[in-house]
């Protein structure tokens, strides 16, 4: 049974791997770990564009050359005496000159430069495309929902009350501002815009990368203009168009239009809020750990498991309880720097943007409630899954030998996983024996600087990751019921990497070390780690 139940999960981690590599996207916002690609990719831009600069700079060289020459030899026709302005060699040269060189020289100022460099620029087909902005313009609205942050301090590099040594550019804030703008988040819009505004004012920003980039002045106005019209706010948007010179006439259109429209009310406050709550009622505070701890949760405590596993009595491990019903506890000190770098190291080409199955199209697609990459390596895949395997089971008391594969997460920019149940099954699947994720871990691979914690809002919870540590809980009560309790969110990261390891335990094959008890049963007898509080 074992061996058939083996084999069909290879199956399974085969065709979810073959599923993802028909995502041939990059996505390189949904992981942290691309970004040292990016620079790389970068530096050998930067290098051809240095080449290019070199071919410019020649071609420059020749012209002056050639500049230089037909000034003397027009400093020579000016200055020498009439013999020599009538000599038939002088006539005949300058004719030639005129007639000839004149048309090399504008064959040469014609002559396409840098070939070879514009074509390394567009093959260069692993550049970030428009749905990589996209994702990333997602990451950030979804931060600053979340943690209730501003743009202006986004722009300037406040970060949930840290500051960072840098910040966004006015096109960065316009085009994001844009974006918000088609999905008809003006309020939002407008909040950018305006942070654009600031950006471009701030002093020290170079003036010639606005040049050659934009934006100028007038089209942060005009935007503004723009989305304070679709808002209805007449007023405002005569106010955003007079800020400027070169689009003063569109002011005074719109001042005519305004005096003769009928309806000039801008759009009210109810509505406004509608717009307000784009983001920012999609998770909560708590996600920033500012949320009141309950009662129940404040008497908590810590201790030295030691029961679960013989070899335990002489290396206990570190439990924090969190919560005792439903039971959840952070097991501290569960993976070493090894084989954490082993893992990392392993999974860092592999990874691809997180799936999710669609019972429509019956395939895999990547997911939208989930801003990730992630790669499914077995339990025997390599010595640190092996080794946490085992740690794990120590620690909890249940056979590592009925579970799903590892799934090694990298979240990137703003990477979270939207409120979800760990369960899979309905009730009438579980009925016919299927087995179901009982109970679920997961492996913290680093610290993060910012964000990223778990939390289960219906225990106003909030667990921030903390390297080496696995976080543990139970789909299932003890009496085999689903535990609507354990609905958790991965919160967005705001600074840092977060990679974790889940691993999944199924309820089928744990009869004997967890079995389902009544208020008549005995406790004495079970195995897992529930007896460190019963």
């Amino acid at each position: 049974m074992l061996i058939y139940k083996r084999l069909l999960y290879s199956i399974i981690f085969l065709s979810l791997s073959l599923g993802q590599e028909n995502n041939t996207e990059n996505r390189y916002s949904r992981s942290v770990v691309n970004m040292d690609e990016l620079l790389k990719m970068e530096e050998s831009l930067v290098l051809n564009l240095e080449n290019f600069t070199a071919v410019l700079s020649q071609k420059a060289e020749i012209i002056r050359w050639g500049i230089h020459q037909m000034e003397e030899m027009h400093h020579k026709l000016q200055t020498g005496s009439s013999e020599f302005c009538s000599s038939p060699f002088i006539s005949y040269s300058l004719i030639r000159h005129m007639q000839a060189d004149w048309l090399m020289w504008q064959e040469y100022l014609e002559r396409p430069m840098g070939l070879e460099q514009l074509a390394f620029v567009s093959t260069n087909s692993t550049k970030p495309q428009e749905h990589d902005f996209f994702d990333a313009a997602d990451g950030i609205t979804r931060m600053q929902g979340t943690y209730q942050l501003l743009a202006g301090d986004i722009a300037s590099g406040l970060l949930d009350g840290v500051q960072y040594n840098s910040s966004l550019a006015a096109v960065d804030c316009l085009k994001l501002a844009r974006d918000l703008m088609e999905q008809s988040y003006l309020t939002s819009a407008e909040e950018w815009i305006l942070a654009g505004i600031k950006v471009y004012d701030r002093p020290g920003v170079q003036r010639e990368m606005h040049l050659l980039r934009g934006p100028n002045r007038a089209e942060l106005y005009r935007t503004l203009g723009q989305v304070r019209m679709e808002q209805k706010n007449y007023e405002g948007a005569l106010e955003a168009y007079q800020h400027d010179k070169q689009i003063f006439q569109e002011y005074y259109n719109l001042e005519r239009e305004v005096l003769t429209s009928p309806e000039t009310k801008p759009i009210t406050s109810e509505q406004d809020a509608e717009d307000e709550v784009f983001v920012r009622a999609q998770l909560p505070l708590c996600c920033s750990g500012r949320c009141e701890v309950p009662r129940e949760l404040r008497k908590l405590y810590c201790v030295y498991n030691h029961v679960t596993a013989p070899f335990l009595q002489l290396a206990p491990i570190k439990t924090e309880i969190l919560s005792i019903d439903p039971f959840v506890v952070l097991l501290h000190d569960m993976i070493s720097p090894n084989e954490t770098a082993l893992i990392r190291s392993s999974s860092k080409k592999s990874l691809l943007a997180s799936a999710v199955y669609s019972v429509a199209t019956k395939s895999l697609k990547v997911a939208s409630s989930r801003f990730s990459k992630s790669v499914w390596w077995d339990n025997n895949f390599n010595e640190a899954t092996q080794k946490i395997s085992e740690r794990l089971q120590k620690a909890t008391g249940l056979d590592m030998n009925y579970t799903e594969p590892f799934q090694v997460i990298n979240y990137g920019l703003g990477g979270f996983f939207e409120m979800h149940m760990d369960l899979k099954l309905s009730r009438k699947e579980l009925s016919k024996g299927k087995p179901d994720r009982m109970a679920t871990t997961i492996f913290y691979l680093s610290d993060v600087l910012q964000g990223g914690a778990t939390f289960f809002p219906r225990l106003n919870l909030t667990v921030f990751p903390k390297f080496g540590s696995a976080l543990f809980w139970y789909n299932f009560d003890s009496s085999g019921e689903q535990e609507i309790r354990t609905i958790h969110t991965g919160c967005p990261v705001i600074a840092g990497s977060k990679w974790v390891v889940s691993k999944w335990i199924e309820d089928v094959g744990q009869e004997f070390r967890r079995p389902c008890i009544n208020s008549n049963s005995s406790t004495k007898d079970i195995l897992s780690i529930e007896t460190l509080i019963i």
